[in-house]
């Protein structure tokens, strides 16, 4: 890997082939690295274009040292996400069970007795009603406020691109 590095600027460049690395796996590095540095990718025909742009002065060996780290963080992230895909059928399993536990009558006595007592007391049920009324409450404010219109905006809409300010 050809790292190239720009003390004056505190930046590590490298290139990384689309064709072995796609954009999640960066993005989801780039969010693991996301306390160390800002990563901004540019896309080629072949080739994804990092610039890592450390937070805090680094050195020129600190600099290859975090552009190192980076490409080691993609090929973990293909590691989880192969993983991720791997389990689905017993993820899917678990839940499939667990929707079919939930689905079953109170009054049924061949069940499991885990099951038929999984009623909720009335005090429980009044106490879960009251906080969802005063969530339900909250997010309306929140929306009447126009405090949920800024989440919605990506973070260069609300504060201008890092390197540019626009």
């Amino acid at each position: 890997m050809r790292f190239t590095v720009s003390a004056r600027n505190n930046e590590v460049s490298f290139s990384l082939p689309k064709k072995l690395n796609a954009l999640e796996l960066v993005q989801g590095a780039a969010h693991v690295l996301t306390d160390r540095a800002t990563a901004f990718v540019e896309e080629s025909k072949t080739d994804w274009k990092l610039t890592l742009s450390a937070k805090r002065d680094e050195g020129a060996a600190g600099l290859r040292a975090l552009g190192r780290e980076f490409v080691d963080e993609v090929l973990n992230q293909a590691v989880r996400q192969r993983l991720v895909a791997n389990a689905r059928p017993v993820f899917e399993h678990i839940v499939s069970r667990a929707v079919v536990s939930a689905r079953r009558n109170p009054e049924d006595k061949d069940q499991p007795a885990a099951a038929r007592d999984a009623e909720l007391a009335p005090a429980d049920k009044a106490e879960l009603e009251r906080l969802i009324a005063e969530a339900e409450a909250e997010l309306a404010a929140r929306r009447k406020g126009g405090a949920l219109k800024e989440t919605a905006k990506t973070w260069e809409e609300r504060h201008g691109h890092p390197r540019t300010g626009r």
